[in-house]
């Protein structure tokens, strides 16, 4: 009899700690993180109507897009921008994350970077509709990546990525919880 429960509380001791191992890590906007032989660090989450959807060397590739953007004033009012080059939800009903990081290998293997991120409102609705994009430099052209990327080991080059995720306009309008997982680490929104 002792045997069984010994062999019990074994089991259930091995299976709390399995599920502490599985539980995200806490993380901070602006913090460096490493997970998997990639370090990287979550630069900003925004929410809004309709992003930037200019592509090419633009600095505001899919950031929110308002009267600062750096395309708008010259050629084009924040309307007549919007019309030519926002990017919004399809459904009238949904709004959109915009998400930013820079990521880099610091393993001793080729890593794959696919990762935009999961949105998780109110304790349990989760959303990951969305898409990424890079670029290699601060003067390069984004480039979507609709499987990702390769990060090869030995290349300290560090890329900056950007993602958005569509969710329901209550996400981000209700004041219930609201949190971004990436890369094993849960960042609270909200």
């Amino acid at each position: 009899m002792k045997k069984l429960l010994s062999v019990v509380i074994g089991i259930a001791v091995i299976f709390g700690i399995i599920t502490i191992m599985q539980m995200p890590k806490k993380g901070e906007i602006g913090e460096t993180y490493i997970s998997d032989g990639i370090e990287f660090k979550l630069n900003t989450v925004e929410f809004t109507d309709i992003i930037d959807g200019w592509g090419g060397a633009n600095d505001d590739f899919w950031k929110p897009l308002d009267e600062n953007n750096c395309n708008v004033g010259g050629r084009w009012s924040l309307d007549e921008y919007k019309l030519q080059h926002g990017l919004k939800a399809k459904n009238d009903e949904d709004r959109i994350v915009f998400i930013s990081y820079n990521a880099k290998n610091v393993s001793k293997e080729d890593r794959h970077v696919d990762e935009n991120g999961v949105i998780n409102f109110d304790s349990g609705y989760e959303y990951s509709d969305g898409a990424l994009a890079y670029r290699v430099s601060k003067e390069g052209v984004w480039q979507e990546l609709d499987n990702g990327i390769t990060l090869k080991k030995l290349k300290e080059k560090e890329y900056e990525f950007r993602a958005y995720i569509i969710v329901p306009k209550e996400a981000v309008e209700s004041d219930k919880s609201l949190s971004l997982y990436l890369f094993g680490y849960k960042f609270k929104l909200r």
